[in-house]
């Protein structure tokens, strides 16, 4: 049987890794990924995150976009950005074809909240970026993270 597990992700390279495996496991059922502000723009987050999974031939698994910066004051340094005039280069987008597939229209907290409250299966939730999603959902609706199955 298949182990369920949701993927939130600031995607850069290290998250584009996470999200190969766990798209490709067989033994790994990825219903979503949601993106959010981290090692770079959600904007960014989000397009790598639609690249990755389009390279992959996994378009088929929606993406949320989340949000776009932390809740407190920023406690991390600002993220990379593609700053060739410095004579650095810190590169906002992989290095892969252009996206054809789109995030979704909702966003990933909504999302996040709607899941988890309905899902009467176990699913792991796997945040490999910053926490402001879960935050955000767990604010929004505490209940629905206490009152289902979840590993």
């Amino acid at each position: 049987m298949a182990r369920t597990i949701i993927l939130d992700v600031d995607t850069g390279t290290d998250d584009a890794v996470a999200i190969m495996v766990a798209a490709l496991h067989p033994d790994i059922e990825l219903p979503a990924c949601t993106t959010v502000w981290g090692n770079l723009p959600v904007v960014n987050t989000t397009d790598n995150t639609l690249r990755v999974l389009d390279y992959i031939e996994r378009s088929s698994v929606p993406v949320y976009k989340g949000l776009g910066k932390p809740f407190g004051p920023i406690q991390i340094p600002v993220p990379l950005t593609d700053d060739r005039s410095a004579g650095k280069m810190h590169p906002t987008q992989l290095d892969l074809p252009e996206a054809t597939s789109r995030a979704q229209g909702q966003s990933a907290v909504e999302w996040l909240v709607q899941t988890l409250r309905t899902r009467t299966e176990p699913v792991t939730l796997v945040p490999v970026g910053p926490l402001t999603n879960i935050a955000a959902a767990l604010t929004l609706d505490p209940r629905s993270w206490t009152e289902s199955k979840r590993s």
